[in-house]
């Protein structure tokens, strides 16, 4: 470094003088940032101590150490948010320093003294691209330095400085692996004797054991845009700003799942001012390592006799299905060849286990006829001379179906889920007295599967007068109509629509397969979109509530309001939008439906 000759009046030089920035806590290198960002709210912290021998010197006739060193404590810790985002935190302090006057004539030095609370620095990355521990990642990043310390002593600057990087990197390898990171930006601010600076940095690293322990090389500096700084002195005396090169060899130790122990040493490249002879670095920190996938443990097949047919598996030609000995090994633990004696091979018999006869068709092969012709050979038909279907009970299997057990099919039965007795009407037959129990009885209820009412005319007498069962939908002959509640504007059910809910509510009660009924609200289309979907949406729910306050299960309901998305009339004329403000019951699921 060279001292220009002129002097700038009587005022006080001095800016921050080390250029060993660390990375974030938790990156992967000392000087040069990553662009990752791991984990989601995952902290890391450490320690380091930073020591620099000659950061600024003077060469001439005599080498004069204005500064001949200074050491770094620094406490820095960062927060990964949701494996993008990484904020950070560097709090520099100069334990120690110290300086040689240049005896300058006319020039007083300013003494260095320790301790001395360095510019505090905050810090926000963004990773952009790549997977966390990928091979190539990019992100952007920035440190804001707020003027905490002295210029004066060389451990800050006179106002607020930020700086700007972008960071690409990655890493490839497990157990043995390979690291890499490169970055690039610009500092700007922090006073007039603080020159714009183009920062640059690279980085590559070996990992070994996994994370266990990593080697690596770093070079790292910044170029400045001005021409000179001005040193601590009176009067101030400007030096020749010059391009800053580092260069660092260190090595990281991670045990315990993510303590780190760490150290480089490397010499500066250049002569300029901050620019050490050796800077030498040591840290101490927290950052947790990823969990490696749990290794898959290999499939092991236990020796014995999987099919625990008294024939041990090494010997046994069918391992998988129990059989009989054989004197021929090829056939030793297989099952008969035809167990049934019908003389068709089981490898051939769709019925190894019933005798039959032989059939062209593959899958009635040595089965039994199907008298009935249902699908269900007569070996396992419990009803071989009706048709039938399918049942879990055998007693059944290939029997008409009699779903509530009275002994007559559900083909007949007028009441096919309540047991009745017979009877020669077929609207009664296999019905009870009053199956819907709802005072009218016998032949006189024209329909006794729905509670409904005593009615004049026969065709309506015991039927409900407002609701009908429909094989999607419960439908309803009027209208549920609504009334806005208090300040709150809620939408409530009308106490005149409770007769038409009371109807809804036994039709659910009185049709168990019924599992799941769909609220709709509908509306016409006056009003926004967003206004009818949520207008819609409360009536639906409002109806919900009364069906679940009158003992309807709420698991069997949803509401969903629709908004005027399925108009039923014209919305341009009045009895088109009265018919498309409604509510409707929709099956959305019954009993042996997926």
């Amino acid at each position: 470094m060279t001292l220009a000759s002129a002097s700038r009046g009587q005022s006080t030089g001095g800016f921050s003088l080390n250029r060993f920035e660390p990375a974030p806590a938790g990156d992967a290198f000392f000087g040069v940032p990553s662009p990752a960002a791991p984990g989601h709210f995952a902290a890391r912290a450490h320690a380091v101590l930073d020591y620099s021998h000659l950061p600024i010197r003077t060469s001439g006739e005599a080498d004069v150490a204005i500064v001949s060193s200074q050491a770094y404590l620094r406490l820095d810790a960062s927060l990964a948010l949701w494996e993008r985002l990484l904020l950070s935190i560097d709090a520099p302090l100069a334990i120690a320093q110290g300086g040689d006057d240049p005896s300058i004539p006319g020039v007083q030095f300013t003494e260095l003294t320790a301790p001395e609370l360095a510019d505090l620095r905050l810090g926000a990355r963004l990773r952009l691209l790549g997977e966390d521990a990928g091979p190539v990642q990019l992100g952007l990043g920035g440190y804001l330095f707020t003027p905490t310390g002295s210029p004066a002593q060389y451990t800050g600057d006179a106002e607020v400085r930020g700086a700007f990087h972008a960071s690409i990197g990655g890493r490839a390898g497990s157990t043995l692996g390979f690291l890499w990171n490169a970055s690039g930006g610009v500092e700007l601010g922090g006073g007039e004797n603080r020159p714009p600076l183009v920062t640059f940095g690279g980085a590559a690293g070996l990992l070994m054991g996994g994370d266990l322990l990593q080697l690596g090389a770093e070079l790292y500096g910044a170029a400045p845009l001005g021409e000179e700084l001005v040193l601590s002195s009176v009067p101030a005396t400007p030096a020749d700003a010059g391009v800053n090169a580092e260069l660092l060899f260190g090595a990281k130790l991670r045990v315990l799942g993510g303590l780190t122990f760490g150290a480089a040493v490397g010499p500066g490249l250049l002569n300029a001012v901050g620019t050490p002879t050796v800077r030498a670095v040591g840290m101490l920190g927290w950052a947790p390592l990823p969990k490696p996938a749990p290794e898959r443990a290999p499939t092991v097949v236990a020796a014995g006799d999987k099919d625990d047919d008294g024939i041990d598996d090494h010997i046994d030609a069918c391992p998988d299905v129990k059989g009989d000995p054989s004197p021929d090994p090829a056939k030793d633990g297989c099952p008969p060849a035809d167990r049934d004696g019908d003389a068709v091979l089981d490898i051939d018999d769709a019925c190894p286990s019933t005798p039959g006869a032989r059939s062209a068709d593959a899958t009635q092969n040595g089965c039994p006829g199907d008298s009935d012709d249902d699908g269900f050979h007569d070996g396992i038909d419990a009803c071989p001379s009706v048709r039938g279907g399918p049942s879990d009970d055998p007693k059944q299997v290939g029997c008409p179906s009699d779903a509530d057990g009275d002994g007559i099919v559900d083909a007949a039965d007028a009441c096919p889920k309540i047991k009745g007795p017979a009877s020669r009407n077929p609207k009664q037959n296999g019905c009870p007295d009053d199956p819907d129990g709802d005072g009218v009885r016998g032949a006189a209820d024209a329909c006794p599967n729905e509670r409904g009412l005593s009615d004049p005319d026969p065709r309506q007498n015991g039927c409900p007068r407002f609701v009908r069962v429909n094989a999607d939908e419960i439908t309803t002959s009027k209208p549920v109509q609504f009334v806005v509640y208090g300040k709150t504007r809620a939408q409530t059910v009308d106490p005149v629509s409770d007769e038409i809910l009371y109807e809804v509510r036994d039709a659910i009660q009185q049709n168990p397969d019924i599992e799941l009924v769909e609220v709709q609200g509908h509306t016409d289309d006056s009003g926004t979109e967003e206004y009818n979907l949520r207008l819609s949406q409360q009536r639906a729910d409002a109806v919900l509530s009364w069906l679940v306050a009158a003992g309807v299960p709420r698991e069997k309901l949803v509401a969903r309001g629709y908004g005027f998305e399925q108009p039923l009339g014209d919305n341009r004329v009045k009895t088109g939008r009265q018919k498309n403000r409604r509510v409707q019951f929709v099956i959305i699921k019954r009993k042996g439906q997926q």
